[in-house]
């Protein structure tokens, strides 16, 4: 008994240990964008390109710092050499050797040194707001295809249902028949209308794999692994209470792409300042300390130690220099002019950026209050379709009404029925983005919360 009980834990332990981690809860949307931004080899790049800013800036920050520099050396002569004492030539073995300290700094160079600074701090900022665009795109990604998904379950489940009626409906006409109330070609055609909906719950399922194929690629979800997705998504709460001109006007101030295309603005304008630089005179200061030491190998008694002669021989300079730009094969104009045309051609962009923007917005806010409108309608649609082919069904057990008319009844039925699945979802995903340009993050929780799951 004791040997069945281990085996028994034993067991249980083991498809513990061995079950899926991904198998234990199903992934809602928050879950599936989250994974997806999280896994993205995109915004993994992107990240990185983040830190170059950064690296870049830290570069431009410590340019306008001096540069300082220490040097020694040390040589040895053998045979004839010049004595420093005398300054005439000997024929001995010397040795001498030297420390020298230096440091330059530029003062002025035309600001190139401070806009170097200025733009790669925008580039930075930048840098963020295309790192926020990137995750956004991604969730964005990963929000279409998983709505793909939670439609082919529903047309799925509809298909079913409808399978299921229709096979009913052919074992009352084969009973009737069985009466001889239907006749052979009665059968028939309910038969083929049973094919034709088991072959559209095929067709469905297989749309529905292919769906989940996609949010797995999106989401670079490895296609070995169970996924199970909640679809469960209710249309409660969807509701946006923002006007129109509210939400253009919190994009048009607030949404990465606008801020993204503002820092591009800034960066040339300051790309053009530093061309227009190039044509100032630079000035540098530079300043050193030194000492040396000399020794005669054979008979060094002739010369200070090596302390005294270190502190005896010291020496300092400073310096002052400006180069004042005059003629460099017009390496110059040409430089100012580039940057001038990637200025203007970079406030068109900003231009046309807010022109775009501006669209999307109109057309998402008017594609949601439509789709909204749509839903409505579908439901009484549905739900007059629902009663017309109750009504036909009845008629046709009766034998009021032909097969054909069954036939045109219920395939209206699935028709409002996934027309009302599809104008839901859409009227969900509108709302999420309308919020979204209005400030509302696409991804309601912090990205690294479902590593904690």
């Amino acid at each position: 008994m004791k040997q069945h009980m281990k085996r028994v834990f034993f067991t249980i332990a083991v498809s513990i240990l061995l079950t899926p981690l991904h198998a234990q809860e199903r992934m809602s949307l928050e879950d599936c964008m989250a994974y997806a931004v999280e896994h993205s080899t995109e915004v993994g790049q992107t990240v990185n390109s983040l830190e170059g800013t950064r690296q870049d800036y830290i570069e431009a920050v410590a340019s306008a710092l001096p540069s300082v520099s220490a040097s020694t050396g040390g040589n040895m002569n053998f045979g004839r050499s010049i004595d420093p004492e005398t300054n005439v030539y000997t024929t001995t073995s010397t040795f001498s050797n030297s420390y020298s300290l230096s440091a330059s700094i530029t003062v002025f160079n035309g600001m190139s040194t401070i806009n170097s600074i200025r733009a790669t701090k925008v580039l930075r900022a930048k840098g963020v707001e295309d790192l926020q665009l990137k995750r956004d795109e991604v969730a964005m990604n990963t929000m279409s295809a998983y709505f793909d998904v939670v439609y082919y379950t529903g047309t799925v489940e509809i298909a079913r249902d409808q399978l299921e009626t229709s096979r009913k409906e052919l074992d009352q006409v084969r009973m009737h028949y069985e009466l001889g109330d239907k006749a052979p070609a009665d059968v028939a055609e309910v038969e083929a209308q049973v094919a034709n909906y088991d072959y559209l719950l095929t067709q469905q399922q297989n749309n529905l794999a292919l769906a989940v194929i996609a949010l797995r690629k999106v989401m670079n979800y490895p296609q070995g692994e169970p996924l199970e997705v909640d679809t469960d998504v209710s249309i409660d709460g969807m509701m946006v209470g923002a006007s129109l001109s509210e939400v253009l006007d919190y994009a048009m101030e607030f949404n990465p792409k606008v801020r993204a295309a503002e820092m591009n603005n800034r960066y040339y304008r300051i790309n053009y300042a530093t061309a227009k630089g190039r044509y100032l005179p630079s000035i540098s200061l530079s300043g050193g300390y030194g000492t040396n030491y000399f020794t005669n190998l054979d008979d060094g008694s002739n010369y200070d130690n090596f302390f005294r002669q270190l502190r005896n021989n010291r020496g300092s300079y400073v310096g002052v220099s400006m180069s004042i730009p005059i003629f460099s094969g017009l390496s110059r104009r040409v430089s100012k002019h580039k940057a001038k045309l990637n200025f203007d051609n970079a406030l068109l962009q900003h231009e046309e950026q807010l022109r775009t923007l501006e669209n999307e917005v109109t057309k998402t806010y008017q594609e949601m209050q439509n789709y909204g409108k749509q839903y409505v309608q579908g439901q009484k649609k549905v739900r007059s379709n629902e009663l017309a082919y109750r009504a036909v069904s009845q008629k046709f057990a009766e034998g009021m009404v032909s097969v054909i008319e069954l036939q045109t009844a219920a395939n209206n039925l699935l028709q409002a029925r996934s027309d009302l699945l599809q104008v839901r979802l859409q009227y969900i995903i509108k709302c999420r983005m309308v919020d979204y340009y209005n400030g509302e993050p696409l991804i309601r929780r912090e990205v690294g919360a479902l590593a904690s799951k």
